[in-house]
């Protein structure tokens, strides 16, 4: 297995394992990490060779087709963090006989992979989540249904996308892999100890959390959570737990070291927020709603993109303006805070309310 300072916590080794000798387990920052269990253990080998980060990733395919879009109907904008993109593209699988996977925030606010069927279910996977999701429901089913002959359409971070092909192997026909612009994942044990906080806070039992609230037209700076029956509105920049991330001291370590951060990448299409746009087009994000950043890496890709192309205000235009300096992500991993280990110490140490007050 690669050292612990690479591993993604995809969990790809886990599932391949036939003798169940790993287990993923957290460490004390919240995040999971495999754990072999001696006593089932064969050597056999099959976990290193299904883990992405033991081969390097295949090229793309072809050069890249890049645009900037979003959905003509406002209606599927606000469904999305950017341009509304992703609910098109699941509307339109959905709608071929296939089945669509993305990262739900559930209930009880955990972030889960999970699996839709139906167009009214999209809104449940396609707003942005400041958490790491759990794949651990993914990987047979999503095999199972490719063997079925069901078309697949998987969103996630490039790492889980990665994870995702490699476990496969050969058996990917009718499977389409979307991957995202990311900026790194947050640590599911922080924001656990962070819903516990809010509810305590404010007396009640968690209901949802929208990390970008589009309501204001404000593209996304906005975050709102509900709480009992009462919602509390405030900046994105203005939540605690969002202030972590965007300080860069709850993100995984391996983000820091991420070699997803170029335009060779495995999947069919990545999409993001299309931050800089006023600098390559001005005047096309005009309404606050969010425009995205639409990367076509394989001949897959762009069929789709063509399917749900008609349906979308759209522009054609080359790496260098979607990887621009707002979009750093797209050229270099994020940074790590230089006191990033500091402040994770004083976690266990201060109670989680006083440490929060650190990232005012």
């Amino acid at each position: 297995m690669v050292e612990k300072e690479r591993c993604t916590g995809c969990g790809a080794c886990a599932a391949v394992c036939p003798h169940g000798a790993i287990a993923l387990r957290s460490d004390g920052d919240g995040f999971l990490y495999p754990q072999i269990r001696a006593a089932l253990c064969t050597e056999c080998g099959l976990c290193d060779r299904t883990c992405p980060l033991m081969e390097e990733p295949p090229p793309s395919e072809e050069e890249p087709l890049c645009f900037g879009a979003k959905a003509k109907e406002e209606r599927v904008r606000l469904l999305g963090s950017s341009g509304g993109i992703f609910p098109l593209l699941a509307a339109n699988m959905l709608r071929s006989g296939g089945t669509v996977w993305g990262a739900a925030l559930l209930e009880d606010g955990t972030v889960r992979h999970t699996e839709i069927q139906t167009e009214a279910d999209i809104s449940r996977i396609s707003r942005t989540k400041y958490v790491q999701s759990d794949l651990s429901r993914v990987w047979e089913q999503i095999e199972g249904q490719l063997r079925e002959g069901r078309p697949v359409l998987f969103c996630g971070t490039p790492c889980q996308a990665d994870a995702l092909r490699v476990f496969l192997g050969e058996n990917r026909k009718g499977l389409l892999l979307v991957d995202l612009i990311c900026y790194g994942v947050p640590s599911p044990g922080i924001w656990k100890r962070y819903i516990t906080y809010l509810e305590r806070r404010y007396g009640g039992s968690f209901r949802s959390f929208f990390f970008r609230d589009k309501r204001n037209r404000d593209n996304g700076h906005t975050r709102a959570v509900q709480v009992g029956e009462s919602e509390y509105i405030c900046s994105l920049d203005g939540d605690q737990y969002c202030r972590t991330f965007f300080r860069n001291v709850n993100i995984r370590p391996s983000c820091f070291r991420c070699r997803y951060c170029t335009a060779d990448r495995s999947s069919d299409i990545t999409l993001g927020d299309f931050w800089g746009i006023e600098q390559v087009h001005p005047g096309f994000d005009n309404d606050g709603l969010g425009c995205s950043a639409v990367v076509c890496h394989s001949p897959k890709g762009k069929q789709l993109w063509e399917q749900i192309r008609p349906e979308t205000d759209w522009f054609a235009c080359d790496w260098e303006a979607v990887a621009n300096d707002r979009q750093p992500r797209l050229r270099e991993p994020v940074k790590e805070h230089p006191r990033r280990q500091f402040y994770l110490r004083l976690r266990h140490i201060l109670p989680f309310s006083l440490w929060l007050r650190l990232f005012r």
